[in-house]
């Protein structure tokens, strides 16, 4: 096995059309707050839905709080996913499935249980809304 294929992320085309909205979102909001144009109902289209909105922030914000380190972003122009984008991602395909001990396991190494616990629970949240617009 190669080192690119070690290191190699999915692209935006190769995941779901839900996930693929929940990292369009993410980077969204990066730029808008960095460019001081952040538009609820833009979000809400990358999202999929306006109840979204508030639990994608909240999703964001708890894990934002428990990352050891600033949550790594790829560019909008970049099709691959960065490594927390994906991570994010199989939190998010946890909590939809109520598969509490894969959420865990995923993080448990770099996030306590009390960070993991709030995280779960926005992402619960976050996923209620999210999966309801492509089913």
């Amino acid at each position: 096995m190669s080192l690119h294929t070690l290191l190699a992320t999915p692209d935006l085309n190769e995941i779901s059309p839900v996930h693929a909205r929940l990292v369009c979102a993410m980077r969204y909001v990066h730029l808008a707050r960095c460019q001081g144009s952040y538009c609820f109902r833009a979000l809400a289209s990358q999202i999929g839905t306006a109840e979204g909105v508030r639990p994608f922030h909240v999703f964001m914000d708890e894990a934002g709080r428990a990352w050891p380190e600033p949550i790594a972003l790829n560019r909008p122009c970049q099709m691959a996913l960065s490594y927390d984008e994906m991570l994010l991602v199989d939190l998010s395909t946890a909590a939809a499935r109520k598969e509490r001990a894969v959420f865990d396991e995923l993080v448990e190494d770099m996030i306590g249980q009390s960070g993991r616990n709030a995280i779960w629970s926005a992402a619960r949240r976050l996923m209620g809304h999210m999966v309801t617009i492509v089913h």
